[in-house]
């Protein structure tokens, strides 16, 4: 296998161990025979029933199959499994073995998450300590930044993987490839997220697993356990800075009509203001007496006394111009003939026809007087 095909595979595997909550990955050696003729890598999965960090019970196991190898050429060989035994001290991880070396990367204690991290080094870099160059490997947890990349703050444990002497350059082998996709939505298959490891061979090598190159039948699902229960509120933070006063609201309906107030004190008098300007002459008052004929209004006759206002100034009284109640009636007192009396006395009597002093007419024949007082002396104006 190529050392790009090693780095793909070595990334891929070591996420594929840590990302799953409730599954167990173990990957490891397949040598060439039945199920892979030039060897490969053998993929086991089950479940960690009982938290141990170790799969009780394997439920599938897969094999990715390395291409053909070249006639010449030697690589050192790398293999990958999960930590056991006395690695990790229970806590999980993986074991990384480079020859006769074994380098075991461990899950980090409360949450820390074991990473690795390879580097291609010539021989000339002057820090590779190989003839023909070698490949950095750089372990640790990510227990200072906690951001998912191995800082070198981070890496406790460094090994080197020297490449073997190059041969006459043999044709290379097709070589297996694989692809991990991020699960973000619930599906049948991760209720709660994981990833899809997808593997094939690079047909046509061009270091890219394209759709057409996927072995459907050795896509593999690892997937999330179950979220835990929400940690407390946290206390509050600080106030922060006001913000930017919003537009005004529109203006709300009126609200009921309050108590009056008590009246308050008595302001200061304020300036006179300008004389306004002169008012107009108002309406002439006019008075018509015109006499009345026996009737209903007048037994005996007597003058009829009209009162209204000049609306249109022609001097005289219109029809349309008398105020219906300001209408006045003067009559005259009846003579003896028509309240049957027998005195044949001349001049102006009031007299009941019963001939007693006829004090209603007295007092009408007074007010009339008085009426016709007034009414000469506005004609008079």
């Amino acid at each position: 296998m190529k050392k790009s095909a090693f780095i793909v595979f070595l990334s891929f595997f070591f996420s594929a161990a840590l990302s799953a909550a409730d599954m167990l990955v173990n990957v490891s050696d397949e040598a060439a025979g039945e199920h892979c003729a030039n060897g490969g890598v053998k993929i086991e999965t089950g479940a960690d029933t009982n938290g141990d960090n170790v799969i009780d019970e394997i439920d599938e196991t897969k094999y990715v199959c390395n291409g053909e190898n070249g006639e010449h050429g030697t690589a050192t060989a790398v293999s990958i499994a999960a930590a056991g035994g006395n690695f990790c001290g229970g806590t999980g991880g993986i074991v990384v073995t480079v020859g006769d070396d074994e380098l075991p990367v461990c899950n980090g204690q409360a949450g820390a998450d074991a990473l690795i991290k390879t580097t291609e080094l010539a021989a000339d870099s002057g820090e590779c300590p190989c003839s023909n160059g070698c490949i950095k490997i750089e372990a640790g947890l990510d227990n200072k930044t906690q951001n998912g990349i191995l800082d070198a703050n981070e890496v406790t444990k460094v090994e080197y993987a020297c490449n073997g002497e190059n041969g006459a350059q043999g044709e290379n082998g097709k070589n297996a490839l694989s692809k991990i996709t991020e699960i973000t939505d619930e599906t049948t298959d991760c209720k709660n997220g994981g990833v899809k490891i997808e593997v094939g061979v690079d047909a046509n090598g061009d270091g890219i697993l394209a759709d057409s190159e996927i072995d459907a039948g050795q896509t593999k699902y690892v997937c999330n356990g179950t979220n835990g229960k929400n940690g407390g509120t946290g206390p509050t933070g600080p106030k922060g800075d006001d913000g930017k006063d919003g537009a005004d609201g529109a203006a709300g309906a009126a609200g009921e009509k309050g108590d009056q107030g008590e009246k308050g004190d008595q302001g200061e008098q304020g300036a006179t203001g300008a004389t306004g300007e002169a008012g107009r002459n108002g309406a002439t008052s006019l008075v018509s007496v015109v006499d009345e004929p026996k009737g209903e209004n007048c037994v005996s006759g007597g003058k009829k006394i009209e009162v209204g206002l000049d609306a249109n100034g022609n001097g005289k009284l219109d029809e349309e111009e008398i105020d219906p109640e300001s209408v006045y009636y003067v009559c005259n007192g009846r003579d003896a003939g028509e309240a049957g009396l027998s005195s044949s006395s001349t001049g102006c009597a009031v007299t009941s026809v019963d001939g007693e002093f006829d004090w209603i007419y007295a007092a009408f024949a007074v007010i009339s007087a008085i009426c016709a007082f007034f009414a000469a002396k506005t004609v008079r104006r």
